[in-house]
Protein backbone atom coordinates (compact mmCIF):
# COMPACT_ATOMS: atom_id res chain seq x y z
CA UNK A 1 0.00 0.00 0.00
CA UNK A 2 1.21 3.46 -1.01
CA UNK A 3 1.14 6.14 1.67
CA UNK A 4 0.69 9.89 1.19
CA UNK A 5 3.34 12.21 2.29
CA UNK A 6 2.95 15.11 3.86
CA UNK A 7 3.34 18.48 1.52
CA UNK A 8 5.73 21.07 2.79
CA UNK A 9 4.62 24.15 0.62
CA UNK A 10 1.58 25.38 -1.00
CA UNK A 11 1.92 26.99 -4.91
CA UNK A 12 -1.25 29.10 -5.41
CA UNK A 13 -2.00 30.41 -9.25
CA UNK A 14 -4.41 32.02 -10.78
CA UNK A 15 -4.88 32.21 -14.69
CA UNK A 16 -2.17 29.13 -14.67
CA UNK A 17 0.69 32.21 -13.48
CA UNK A 18 2.40 31.20 -10.12
CA UNK A 19 1.63 34.39 -7.62
CA UNK A 20 2.90 32.83 -4.87
CA UNK A 21 5.04 29.66 -2.60
CA UNK A 22 4.21 29.49 0.98
CA UNK A 23 5.24 27.32 3.65
CA UNK A 24 3.15 24.86 5.29
CA UNK A 25 4.68 25.56 8.46
CA UNK A 26 4.36 28.58 8.84
CA UNK A 27 0.00 29.82 9.68
CA UNK A 28 -0.91 32.56 7.41
CA UNK A 29 -4.17 33.80 5.89
CA UNK A 30 -3.63 34.60 2.13
CA UNK A 31 -5.70 36.66 -0.24
CA UNK A 32 -6.20 35.62 -4.01
CA UNK A 33 -7.39 37.95 -5.93
CA UNK A 34 -10.31 40.11 -4.96
CA UNK A 35 -12.42 36.46 -4.95
CA UNK A 36 -10.56 34.10 -2.79
CA UNK A 37 -9.10 33.32 0.28
CA UNK A 38 -6.83 30.92 2.13
CA UNK A 39 -6.07 29.83 5.29
CA UNK A 40 -2.54 27.79 6.18
CA UNK A 41 -3.23 26.39 9.45
CA UNK A 42 -1.23 23.56 11.60
CA UNK A 43 0.58 21.74 8.57
CA UNK A 44 -2.76 22.26 5.84
CA UNK A 45 -4.61 24.25 3.69
CA UNK A 46 -8.10 25.57 3.09
CA UNK A 47 -9.80 27.85 1.20
CA UNK A 48 -12.08 30.00 3.87
CA UNK A 49 -13.82 31.80 1.31
CA UNK A 50 -14.74 32.35 -2.11
CA UNK A 51 -16.93 34.45 -4.36
CA UNK A 52 -18.08 31.68 -6.47
CA UNK A 53 -21.61 30.49 -6.89
CA UNK A 54 -20.74 26.43 -6.28
CA UNK A 55 -18.55 27.30 -3.28
CA UNK A 56 -17.27 23.46 -4.42
CA UNK A 57 -13.48 24.87 -3.45
CA UNK A 58 -14.79 25.59 0.22
CA UNK A 59 -16.10 22.24 0.72
CA UNK A 60 -13.03 20.62 0.06
CA UNK A 61 -11.68 21.33 3.21
CA UNK A 62 -8.33 20.79 4.32
CA UNK A 63 -5.13 19.53 2.14
CA UNK A 64 -1.67 18.44 3.47
CA UNK A 65 -0.29 15.56 1.75
CA UNK A 66 1.71 15.88 -1.23
CA UNK A 67 -0.18 16.39 -5.22
CA UNK A 68 -3.56 17.40 -2.96
CA UNK A 69 -4.89 20.41 -4.52
CA UNK A 70 -8.05 22.82 -4.82
CA UNK A 71 -9.75 24.40 -7.12
CA UNK A 72 -11.79 26.96 -7.88
CA UNK A 73 -12.75 27.06 -11.59
CA UNK A 74 -15.00 30.16 -11.77
CA UNK A 75 -12.09 32.16 -10.93
CA UNK A 76 -9.16 30.36 -12.08
CA UNK A 77 -7.66 29.43 -8.98
CA UNK A 78 -5.44 26.56 -7.82
CA UNK A 79 -3.63 25.77 -4.29
CA UNK A 80 -1.44 22.38 -4.67
CA UNK A 81 -0.06 21.37 -2.14
CA UNK A 82 3.87 20.06 -2.99
CA UNK A 83 6.83 18.35 -1.20
CA UNK A 84 10.60 18.75 -0.73
CA UNK A 85 11.58 18.47 -4.42
CA UNK A 86 9.51 21.10 -5.18
CA UNK A 87 12.15 24.20 -4.46
CA UNK A 88 11.20 25.85 -7.79
CA UNK A 89 7.93 26.28 -9.56
CA UNK A 90 6.69 23.23 -11.08
CA UNK A 91 4.32 23.10 -14.22
CA UNK A 92 0.55 21.35 -13.40
CA UNK A 93 0.23 18.53 -15.12
CA UNK A 94 -3.79 17.69 -14.68
CA UNK A 95 -5.71 20.88 -15.58
CA UNK A 96 -7.03 22.71 -18.02
CA UNK A 97 -9.51 25.94 -18.08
Amino acid sequence: MLRKRDGTCVLVRQNGKLLGSYDLDEDQEIDIGSGNHISIESGSVRMTSADCPDQICIRQGKISTEGAMITCLPNRVTVQVMGDDAAGETGLDAIAY
